[in-house]
């Protein structure tokens, strides 16, 4: 594929047959693009990440439907209002996105405390990545232009747009080599966005009220766009290419809008830029947890309904990369929060189950089915999880009591939080390559546990002991582990090393330093099962749990819900308190590659403890 200069014109040489898909190359390029100068853009100018990145989810999803929305013909806009059911259309329009994400902004502005300035943060993100998605239209052939005859054209080979449309037309010659040379309406749109982003950069720091650069940016791109209109061939304008004669004018229906809202767009900028010489400070987003988590179910709903039909799997994966984001950030938020003040488990249980919740909802690749393998197969997974909790003992003051021996036992309660970063290797079932035959699944791993615990010293009023202030220990542990699953019984054993935490019978001033781990499964993990654990430490290391659970596979293997009761370690604990909680555990593999999964503990607010984990299944053989 290249692009050289033939007379008359430009010849852009793309094989015919070539399987390669150039526009969504790039239109995933421009979208990873506009993400990451957007994130940079919100770090410069000073916002808060979390509300920031719900903004970006919200006004990225608006655009991307605005750009099919007002692609769409009169019946498929009937058939759509009528059943509700996305139109199986490919059509998109960058002036749909502009202005569904405008809207968006102007809706989403006030309720998550922004100022006006946060239009202009959009400006210059969006130039580069329109100029970038101009490059993928110049190799695909779409948006192109009428024929010319002059020196200065592009033409393109069999099978693609251009040559189609002039063969239906009469243009072409049976056979013919190549298509007729058209205007570069593609880079003529390229150098206008690169020129209106040269603008903006010129402009940038201007005493200008906030959105002026919005509205200078769209002004400009919206007249340019009128402009390019006059070269562009109807047949690769998506939407208005229809023409009407007003007052012996003939121009595309899209043109005429252009020209109406072009002029008025400027018009308002410069109005705004008279009116208020001096711009006011930008007000910068503050967290609403709530709002952020509200905005991220809308999100859900919306993809839910839209279906892959409406959403392309780039898109998917765009819209779900900003949820998930924003969800473990939430989440890690609460999580973290919980090891400063005492978490309900409902509380942190939102978060956790809307980060499942998102992969239902936007995942349309089915999991692979991995009940039957002719051969022993193998694949590595990697995980992360966060963890946090808290839980009360006694334990001593730390130091000898003296002739008394050892020091006083006084009630502590511990809040932590960890996080966990687990590599594995799995072999499936199956005969190796020396013809042995294996009935079970074999996993090593080994899991790495960082965090901290911070002890507060509960006194009764009538004791004075002086000053108590918090203390805060790290938590930094290796855990090697292997598990062995057959159909009907599963087996796995750990070692743990390093800071483990406070939970020694003996000594509770005093870290664990060496344990182990074991599991014990009864039963098909596809059906009904039963669980027993000592020291389950799938999300952190603080304060293991012993566990006893029924689970079920729903019938299969993609989705797992467990649950039952656990108890703590056997540390000395007050004589009113109970170590035993119910515990619930659920995991899902969503797609071939990803899985989730969430733990909390029910019923006990001397136990608590939530965690989440995401899973990555790398490519096996």
């Amino acid at each position: 594929m290249l692009l050289s200069a033939t007379a008359p014109a430009w010849t852009l040489a793309v094989p015919a047959d070539t399987p390669f898909d150039f526009y969504t190359l790039f239109y995933v390029l421009a979208f990873a693009l506009n993400l990451a100068l957007l994130v940079w853009e919100g770090w410069r100018r000073g916002y808060a990440l979390r509300p920031w990145l719900v903004m970006l989810a919200c006004t990225t999803l608006a655009f991307i439907l605005g750009t099919k929305l007002l692609a769409l013909t009169g019946p498929e806009w009937r058939g759509l209002l009528h059943t509700g059911h996305w139109p199986d259309s490919e059509a998109r329009t960058v002036l749909g996105g502009a202005l569904a994400g405008t809207l968006t902004l102007l809706a989403l502005r006030r309720p998550f405390g922004f100022s006006w300035h946060v239009f202009d943060a959009f400006t210059l993100p969006m130039c580069a990545a329109l100029v970038v998605q101009c490059v993928g239209c110049i190799l695909t052939g779409c948006c192109f232009g009428e024929t010319t005859a002059g020196g200065w054209g592009f033409t393109y080979p069999p099978d693609t747009l251009p040559y189609l449309v002039q063969a239906v037309q009469g243009q072409l010659p049976r056979g013919a080599a190549h298509s007729l040379p058209v205007h570069p309406t593609q880079l003529y749109s390229l150098l206008l966005c690169a020129a209106v982003g040269g603008v903006l950069l010129v402009t940038r720091r201007r005493p200008w009220p906030g959105g002026s650069q919005r509205l200078l940016h769209l002004g400009l791109l919206l007249t340019g766009r009128f402009l390019i209109e006059f070269w562009r061939n109807p047949a690769g304008e998506q939407a208005g290419s229809a023409v009407h004669v007003h007052a012996g004018l003939a121009l595309k229906q899209v043109q005429w809008i252009l020209l109406l809202l072009g002029p008025a767009v400027l018009a308002l900028w410069a109005w705004r830029v008279w009116r208020r010489r001096t711009a006011r400070p930008e007000i910068g987003p503050v967290h609403q947890p709530v709002g952020n988590l509200l905005a991220v179910v809308a999100l859900l709903a919306a993809t839910a309904w839209l279906g892959p039909v409406a959403l392309v799997l780039p898109e998917v994966l765009v819209v779900k990369t900003l949820l998930l984001a924003v969800l473990v950030l939430e989440g890690g938020a609460l999580l973290l929060g919980a090891a400063e003040a005492a978490a309900r488990p409902a509380r942190v249980a939102l978060p956790l189950g809307l980060a499942c919740t998102v992969f239902v909802l936007t995942s349309q690749t089915p999991a692979a089915d991995t009940t039957s393998h002719q051969g022993r197969e193998q694949y590595s997974t990697i995980s992360g999880s966060l963890s946090a909790g808290s839980f009360e003992r006694l334990q001593n003051t730390g130091g000898g009591g003296g002739c008394g021996g050892a020091s006083q036992l006084l009630a502590y309660r511990h809040r932590y939080a960890t996080g966990t970063l687990d590599a594995s290797f799995t072999r499936l079932p199956g005969q190796d390559t020396d013809g042995d035959v294996h009935k079970a699944a074999a996993t090593y791993g080994v899991r790495l546990h960082a965090g901290s615990d911070r002890q507060n010293l509960l006194l009764p009023d009538s004791i004075s002991f002086g000053a108590t202030s918090p203390r805060t220990t790290a938590i930094l542990a290796i855990n090697p582990y292997m598990c062995f699953d057959r159909k009907w019984v599963g087996l796995g054993y750990g070692l743990l090393l390093g800071n483990l935490g406070y939970h020694r019978v003996n000594f509770g001033d005093e870290q664990s330093n060496l344990d182990l781990q074991g599991a014990l499964r009864l039963g098909r993990r596809e059906t009904v099962y039963a669980l027993a654990e000592y020291n389950f430490l799938g999300y952190g290391a603080a304060n293991p749990q012993h566990r006893l659970g029924i689970g079920t596979g729903f019938g299969g293997t993609r989705w797992h819900l467990l649950g039952g009761a656990a108890t703590a370690k056997n540390y000395e604990m007050r004589p009113n308190q109970s170590r035993w909680s119910g515990f619930v555990e659920a995991q899902g593999q969503f797609s071939e590659r990803w899985q989730a999964s969430t733990f909390f503990l029910l019923g006990n607010r001397y136990q608590q403890q939530a965690g989440l984990r995401l899973g990555y299944r790398l490519p096996g053989k």
